[in-house]
């Protein structure tokens, strides 16, 4: 396994976890979250490959300490996740995963592969499930901190409110929105494109 599908790699992040950090969006998902915000990164397409040494070394160039995994899914490619993390690991001091999985699913599934990451927010996105808090999309979804000694930042960010604030990128050929808004104002914003 030497290459992973990407969506997306962007810096800096502010809305995904405590900090300034490097934002990682692998492509393709299999579970498929009704009312999930980032379709765009469902399909396994092939094109979106990267040799996972350069997507290590592209992560490791903006010299950030910091980590945020999301997707798609990323532990649908968890072979390549494993690798990508074996190898950057010395650099970032924290690195959060978002997942659809549960935590208990991924302990039977692969539990050395949780000891490469410090924190993980888990569980599927449930439309109709709101939460008032910045790391959520749905009340459902858990926090797992991994590494203690990283209780000083996430602590505070883990009862954070969601402020209506999230980040617009212009990326390429694309317009993309970083970070976890309410669940009605994102449905005002796909309704508008329709």
């Amino acid at each position: 396994m030497d290459e992973l599908l990407v969506s997306i790699i962007h810096y800096p992040v502010y809305t995904l976890g405590p900090g300034k950090r490097v934002g990682i969006w692998l492509q393709g998902c299999s579970i498929r979250c009704k009312g999930c915000m980032s379709v765009h990164t469902w399909e396994f397409d092939k094109s979106k490959a990267i040799k996972i040494e350069e997507v290590a070394d592209i992560l490791k160039s903006f010299g950030c300490k910091r980590l945020t995994i999301s997707g798609g899914e990323p532990f649908d490619q968890n072979e390549a996740l494993k690798v990508l993390l074996n190898s950057i690991r010395e650099f970032f001091d924290d690195i959060l995963v978002y997942t659809g999985y549960t935590y208990e699913y991924l302990l039977s599934k692969d539990k050395d592969l949780l000891k490469l990451i410090d924190a993980m927010v888990d569980s599927p996105f449930i439309k109709g499930l709101e939460s008032e808090l910045i790391w959520k999309g749905s009340e459902n979804q858990r926090f797992f901190l991994f590494n203690e000694s990283l209780s000083k930042d996430y602590l505070p960010w883990i009862k954070k409110r969601k402020e209506k604030i999230l980040q617009i990128v212009e990326q390429k050929d694309k317009i993309i929105m970083i970070g976890i808004p309410y669940q009605k104002d994102i449905e005002v914003l796909v309704n508008e494109e329709l």
